[in-house]
């Protein structure tokens, strides 16, 4: 399955439609199916608060879990499923006995047969650092919106119980759509981070993405840019309550996060610094083909196929960097069609053949390929190039890399950063990389994807302890 941000075409299919009388499964049922190696698990239960039908989805390889289906439809024996965040449904039908769910499961137009088996429900994960009251500080859901009014964006802003005026951080998450804990994996790594803080002196300011939760806004064709705009937003918000201190504003980023915290500070004089966690030290493009690589070897495909699949990515994004209009494909999809035709011809059939270029499905294959590549998102991601950003940022800067981070590697990510911020001249920088964690900052055994649901360690408490005092140091 593909978790790129792409068009959502069957999202008013399900829209307000909840039907949950003719089904008579238990309260809580566990079901679990297998795609291209994946292990996929539904949770079928009920909200304990608004005791409304909910169904959540596990993918632990792609360190996803308890992902909530955004609309629900029952209807007689048949589900109707859509999950808003991986743009993706799943039509299907109980059995008899109701031990069996059997469907299509759809994404980006491609669809598939998907056959889930109820199982025994399975323990709740372990996760310790979750916040648990009374907390030692203020906690409020706040609402807030951007100037035109377009976007409403929905936060928990926490602050320290001060008579003074406190320094602020906002979190930025990372790709793909998140809520403002930046739930992943079972963990909420941003609720975890603003308890810290806040325990600590620091108000912090924790938002919903686009489209998730409370936040509203247009995501089909959102870029990082727009992000960083979402995020300037708040730091406004920020500037007009009176326990904040306005000098004394900073950003947080983690992964994509860690790039749009740059991208926002060249563009606002009330940032006063900037943390990232496995932000974005080298351009987007090398990130992209990096983790191709790493990946396919890691998968133990041939060196042939990771060669000439290498060229055939860059050659995509080549061409894309070459028109720089990311919602008008009018003159790109022509020049995709005769680039595409001409790196066909080039290749052997044998490799074309096992690379699944041919037939039918091949034209399918490149279509979605060239739907991943070509979205906005995507262009944008891999035409960034952070000596536009990190060469011109002076403010305090921490960089903080894991050693085993398979996502972005630490060694060129944090060289880019030493090698940007310096050309600056900018003279409150610090880089680290933290032995032995991963993408998340948990310590990790390899490093890799589908650890991270496994592991209890939602943060590392050396990291905290790190980004808590330096903002301690710089932030005040």
């Amino acid at each position: 399955m593909n978790l790129n941000r792409t068009l959502i075409f069957l999202y008013l299919l399900f829209a307000g439609i909840y039907n949950l009388s003719a089904q008579t499964l238990p309260a809580k049922t566990t079901w679990e199916a297998q795609s291209m190696g994946l292990n996929l698990t539904l949770h079928i239960g009920e909200d304990s608060l608004t005791k409304e039908k909910r169904i959540t989805l596990d993918v632990p390889q792609q360190a996803i879990i308890n992902l909530k289906a955004s609309i629900i439809n029952f209807s007689g024996d048949s589900l109707r499923l859509f999950f808003k965040t991986m743009q993706s449904n799943y039509i299907a039908k109980f059995n008899t006995d109701k031990t069996e769910l059997s469907g299509n499961w759809g994404q980006n137009g491609v669809y598939e047969l998907l056959k889930f088996k109820r199982v025994a429900t399975k323990p709740e994960l372990k996760r310790p650092q979750t916040p648990k009251p009374p907390f030692p500080y203020s906690e409020e859901n706040v609402l807030y919106y951007n100037k035109d009014k377009s976007i409403r964006y929905g936060a928990t802003l926490t602050i320290p119980k001060s008579e003074k005026k406190v320094p602020a951080v906002i979190l930025i998450t990372g790709s793909g759509l998140q809520d403002r804990d930046e739930s992943l994996a079972g963990h909420q790594p941003f609720w975890v981070i603003a308890d810290h803080l806040s325990r600590n002196g620091i108000a912090v300011l924790r938002v919903d993405d686009r489209s998730i939760g409370e936040t509203t806004g247009n995501i089909i064709n959102a870029t990082s840019a727009d992000f960083a705009n979402d995020v300037l937003v708040g730091v406004n918000y920020l500037k007009n309550r009176a326990d904040i201190d306005v000098k004394h504003i900073g950003l947080l980023g983690h992964s994509e996060g860690g790039m749009i915290a740059p991208i926002a500070a060249v563009q606002s004089k009330d940032v006063a610094f900037i943390i990232c966690l496995a932000g974005v030290g080298i351009k987007g493009e090398d990130i992209t083909i990096k983790q191709f690589s790493d990946g396919s070897r890691k998968a133990h495909l041939s060196e042939e196929y990771i060669t000439r699949m290498t060229a055939l990515f860059s050659g995509m994004i080549n061409l894309a960097n070459q028109y720089t209009n990311y919602t008008d494909d009018s003159e790109l999809k022509p020049a995709f069609a005769k680039f595409m035709e001409a790196w066909l011809k080039q290749q052997p059939v044998q490799f074309l053949n096992d690379a699944g270029f041919q037939g039918e499905n091949g034209k399918n294959y490149i279509n979605q390929l060239a739907g991943n590549i070509y979205s906005p998102w995507e262009r944008y991601f891999n035409a960034y190039d952070p000596a536009t950003t990190l060469g011109k940022i002076t403010i305090p800067v921490l960089a903080l890399n894991g050693s085993k981070d398979t996502q972005v590697s630490a060694k060129e990510n944090l060289a880019g950063f030493d090698s940007l911020l310096t050309s600056a001249g900018n003279k409150h920088f610090k880089t680290m990389v933290m032995p032995g964690l991963n993408h998340l900052f948990q310590h990790a055994g390899t490093g890799e994807t589908n650890e991270y649901a496994k592991i209890e360690e939602t943060i590392s408490p050396e990291v905290l302890d790190i980004i808590t005092k330096w903002i301690q140091k710089y932030g005040r």
